[in-house]
């Protein structure tokens, strides 16, 4: 298992790379969907966003402190709103990460590291939920890049 410094760095890693696609895009190219009817760049980096902060509250943070959640709460987050402002986007990103931040900083010496929740996955404690995020977040770049070739073909075209 890492360490909760680990997966810190982890989290950082993978937002610093997911920011870089984010900045440089217009409202426009946000707002743009995909001709196979997918979620536009905008919805998925705010699913993003959403992402971090439904996970953190709903699951890693009650078992860490040794709360397990009810066997309903699912990784499954409420969806993106569609065409959201591009300053609304950044602000979710930014209140998310701040508060995950304040979550590691706090992190608990005690922290109940036994509890474990499946939430629609495998049995996973709190740290682990973390570190799985961050590879939720490097499956969505992916989608991000598919997407942002997509855009660039069509305005080529």
């Amino acid at each position: 298992m890492n360490t909760v410094q680990d997966v810190w760095k982890s989290l950082e890693n993978i937002r610093s790379e997911t920011l870089k696609r984010f900045e440089p895009l217009t409202q426009m190219q946000l707002d743009w969907r995909p001709p196979d009817g997918g979620w536009s760049l905008g919805e998925i980096f705010h699913h993003i966003a959403l992402d971090e902060h439904y996970l953190r509250e709903h699951i890693a943070r009650p078992l860490l402190e040794g709360i397990k959640p009810p066997d309903s709460v699912t990784y499954v987050p409420p969806p993106p709103f569609p065409k959201a402002a591009k300053g609304v986007i950044q602000f979710w990103f930014d209140r998310a990460r701040t508060m995950t931040q304040g979550l590691i900083q706090a992190w608990p010496p005690d922290a109940n590291l036994e509890l474990t929740h499946v939430g629609g996955l495998e049995a996973m404690n709190g740290l682990e939920w973390l570190e799985a995020y961050s590879g939720h977040e490097a499956f969505h770049l992916r989608q991000i890049d598919e997407v942002i070739q997509q855009l660039h073909d069509q305005e080529i075209s």
